[in-house]
């Protein structure tokens, strides 16, 4: 098979009949891939647009799923390839993340917003305990709603086609249910903080950085715009949200800045 894409977790193979296979590095835990093999099947079974996921791979030393072939761009590349067009897509991401939270899980398919969060910041030792219980505390009195978030939404998790009037949201693994706000917050720390693997070619290091607060602006703006959501809502889910991260394999420069965020808003409580 030909290797057509990789990123921190897994990397992206050619598979037959016009499908992919995304291949999970050995030491990434099972569990997780097994989590994203049965969020995806029910998100697509609920009519989002995201690639179908046909096949779990589990008889191997490194796990995988095989996924329906996507054919396009994912929004971040054309950010950094078109840097006219940051502006436009970063107001098209906020439409296609508010789309996914006018969907709810009543079910309770998914795992909960502060289920997921909670496991995070427990399992971090990049905090102290003490630290920990009080961003827990905190939570607890944040909203608890039922709709669907993806718990990782960025624009390299959003692809377009070449005509862009079509999108598809990948990588599920942190699908929940939740508050919309918290899952905004998510993404605001993401794009505030998020480096790229340091791998990665030099230019489009450069043109990820340029986009950055552009990026940032015109998404959370557009998002508020359309949602009704105001800007404190989506503050108050900061700090659990970024303690949640650290939970993460980041790059030590990421985690810095992190753990000075979540301490400054720890102190502000």
């Amino acid at each position: 098979m030909r290797r057509i894409g990789q990123g921190r977790t897994a990397e992206i193979y050619e598979y037959p009949s016009n499908q992919i296979m995304k291949l999970y590095h050995a030491d990434f835990p099972a569990e997780a891939v097994q989590n994203e093999f049965r969020i995806t099947k029910a998100v697509f079974q609920k009519g989002l647009l995201v690639p179908q996921a046909r096949l779990f791979m589990d008889d191997e030393p490194r796990k995988g799923i095989v996924f329906e072939r996507i054919e396009g761009n994912t929004m971040l590349a054309l950010m950094i390839q078109e840097s006219g067009l940051i502006e436009e897509l970063s107001r098209q991401m906020a439409v296609c993340h508010h789309s996914l939270h006018a969907q709810q899980d009543d079910e309770g398919i998914l795992p909960t917003q502060k289920q997921i969060l909670t496991g995070a910041i427990q399992n971090t030792s990049l905090l102290s305990e003490e630290e920990k219980t009080k961003v827990i505390h905190y939570m607890a009195c944040l909203p608890e709603r039922k709709q669907i978030c993806h718990g990782d939404f960025h624009p390299d998790n959003v692809m377009l086609n070449e005509t862009r009037d079509q999108y598809w949201v990948i990588d599920w693994m942190t699908g929940m249910s939740g508050d919309p706000a918290g899952d905004v917050a998510r993404s605001w720390v993401i794009l505030m903080s998020g480096t790229l693997p340091s791998d990665t070619d030099p230019t489009v290091h450069r043109g990820f950085e340029l986009a950055r607060n552009i990026m940032l602006d015109h998404y959370i703006q557009h998002y508020i715009q359309i949602s009704g959501i105001s800007r404190q809502e989506l503050e108050a889910w900061i700090l659990p949200v970024a303690a949640a991260r650290l939970d993460e394999r980041l790059p030590a420069v990421e985690a810095d800045q992190l753990i000075k965020l979540v301490q400054d808003r720890i102190r502000l409580l």
